[in-house]
């Protein structure tokens, strides 16, 4: 019916990009008017016949229209340009209905990931290295234990503005950041925290060999 919203569509966007905001269903209607809004705060007019828009100062220079279609683009992106855009026509019949609303997020692009690696335990049964990893992006961090077949979230991600994955591939941890509009990866060696347990390992079991050859010669007399 002509008095029933539309629904509002989600969009996500990248900080500096543009977004282009289109109306659907008008092919039938014969329009005299069309609107543009952001939290019900007029940006624009079009009257159907005239060359130009009339844009509202302050969105002059952040809108184009295209009164081909009625689709609006917004430049440059900033947080500041997030909220509620519709487009509201006026038929020839005097008749006014919203034909599009958009909720429009702006976000930023992710960080690059960062990764420590600490806490190395071996089991000499299996072969395998476990190691404790704490991976950041930005001010959100989460903790996983991983080894060289899985990796397994041990505590909470921290904030959760970004979404922070810990996996492990051909012996390397990878950690991704990613929101709605961009992701970012990060990876390290396994070997590197493994090799330097080992070598303390090594230098363990070398100080407790000399030690306990230490101990036989001392005690057979040799």
């Amino acid at each position: 019916s002509p008095d029933s919203s539309p629904t509002v569509s989600p969009i996500y966007e990248l900080k500096g990009a543009s977004v282009h905001l289109t109306v659907e269903g008008l092919q039938r209607l014969q329009i005299r008017r069309i609107t543009w809004s952001v939290n019900s705060i007029l940006m624009l007019e079009y009257t159907v016949g005239h060359d130009k828009p009339h844009y509202y100062p302050e969105y002059k220079e952040k809108m184009q229209f295209d009164s081909s279609d009625f689709s609006l683009l917004i430049k440059n992106l900033e947080e500041t340009d997030q909220g509620t855009y519709t487009a509201k026509i006026t038929e020839t019949n005097g008749t006014e209905s919203e034909k599009a609303k958009y909720r429009l997020h702006v976000q930023e692009a992710v960080a690059k990931p960062i990764i420590q690696m600490n806490n190395s335990t071996l089991d000499s049964a299996e072969g395998f290295c476990t190691v404790s990893v704490n991976c950041s992006v930005k001010d959100s961090w989460v903790y996983y234990t991983c080894d060289q077949t899985q990796c397994l979230q041990t505590e909470p991600q921290s904030w959760p503005n970004v979404n922070i994955t810990v996996t492990v591939y051909n012996g390397s941890i990878i950690c991704t950041g990613s929101n709605r509009v961009s992701n970012k990866t990060q990876s390290e060696p396994l070997g590197h925290a493994c090799e330097g347990m080992m070598v303390n390992l090594i230098i363990t079991y070398i100080r407790t060999l000399k030690h306990n050859c230490y101990l036989h010669f001392k005690l057979s007399g040799v």
